[in-house]
C-alpha cells in the first residue's frame, strides 16, 4: 500500500510542475484540483488521516474557485478545515497541514495569479514541514517541487520581465 501511496503522490507532482507554468488562474487551480484529490488518497493510505480530509477539502476549494469567487465562501472551507483537523487529529504536525491549508485557502480566493503564487509560497513551506514528520519522501519531493515550480513561474512572468524593462 506504501507502494500506491507513493505512486500517487507521483502523478500528482508531476500536475503540480505543470501547475505554475500557466499563467491562466483557471488552469492553475485545475490542476491543483486533480493533484490535491490524489495526495488526499495517498494520506488516507498511509493513515494521516488530518492531512487527507485537508487535502479533500483543498480539492473542493479548487474546484470551486474554478468556478466561483465568493469571498464568505472562503471563510467557511477555513472553518471545514479546522474542524477536520479537530475531528481527526493525528499528531502535532497535524498543525503545520491545518495553517498550509488554510494559507493556501486565502491564496485560491486571490483575484490576481501573483497573489495566489506568493501566497502558494507559504503554505508550500508548511506542508513541506509537514511531510517531514509524517516522513513521505514522495509527498517532500512532491511539495519542493511544486515550490520550486511556482517559483520559477514568479520569476518568468514577474521578475524577468521587471529586469527586461
Amino acid at each position: 500500500m506504501f507502494l500506491i501511496a507513493q505512486s500517487l503522490v507521483a502523478v500528482a507532482t508531476l500536475l503540480d510542475l505543470a501547475s505554475f507554468q500557466f499563467k491562466s488562474r483557471r488552469i492553475i487551480l485545475c490542476c491543483l484540483f486533480t493533484s490535491v484529490l490524489l495526495t488526499s488518497v495517498h494520506f488516507f493510505i498511509l493513515g494521516y488521516n488530518s492531512a487527507a480530509c485537508l487535502m479533500l477539502i483543498a480539492a473542493l476549494r479548487y474546484f470551486y474557485c474554478i468556478y466561483f469567487k465568493h469571498t464568505w465562501v472562503m471563510f467557511g472551507f477555513m472553518a471545514v478545515s479546522c474542524l477536520a483537523v479537530y475531528l481527526t487529529w493525528h499528531d502535532w504536525f497535524s498543525g503545520f497541514a491545518l495553517v498550509a491549508t488554510l494559507i493556501q485557502t486565502i491564496a485560491s480566493f486571490q483575484n490576481r495569479d501573483l497573489h495566489l503564487r506568493l501566497c502558494m509560497v507559504v503554505g508550500t513551506s508548511f506542508w513541506i514541514t509537514h511531510n517531514i514528520f509524517a516522513g513521505s519522501p514522495v509527498a517532500i519531493i512532491m511539495e519542493s517541487l511544486f515550490l520550486s515550480s511556482n517559483l520559477f513561474g514568479l520569476y518568468r512572468f514577474y521578475i524577468s520581465k521587471k529586469k527586461s524593462c
